[in-house]
């Protein structure tokens, strides 16, 4: 069994929001944006990645602190121990 050292509680956490607000925040803005207007969609493209990307760093390292929730789960089969 891997020990969960403070480096991969950040990339879990980081990589984990990043991906999803980034989806959400392109998801959420295509609904409010102009399809015809590149400039807009790059726009929103940008200003969703660099939210992400800042927001997931911030609770990547708060999580590598304090190592919050990555515990293995114990399986009922004998197969997986």
């Amino acid at each position: 069994m891997t020990q969960m050292t403070s480096f991969i509680c950040f990339k879990v956490t980081f990589l984990a929001i990043t991906a999803g607000l980034t989806a959400g925040l392109i998801i959420k803005g295509l609904f409010d944006a102009d399809l015809g207007d590149m400039a807009a969609i790059g726009n929103l493209i940008f200003k969703s990645l660099i939210i992400s990307i800042a927001a997931g760093a911030v609770l990547g390292l708060l999580n590598a602190y304090f190592k919050i929730g990555f515990t293995k789960k114990q399986t009922g089969c004998k197969i997986f121990r």
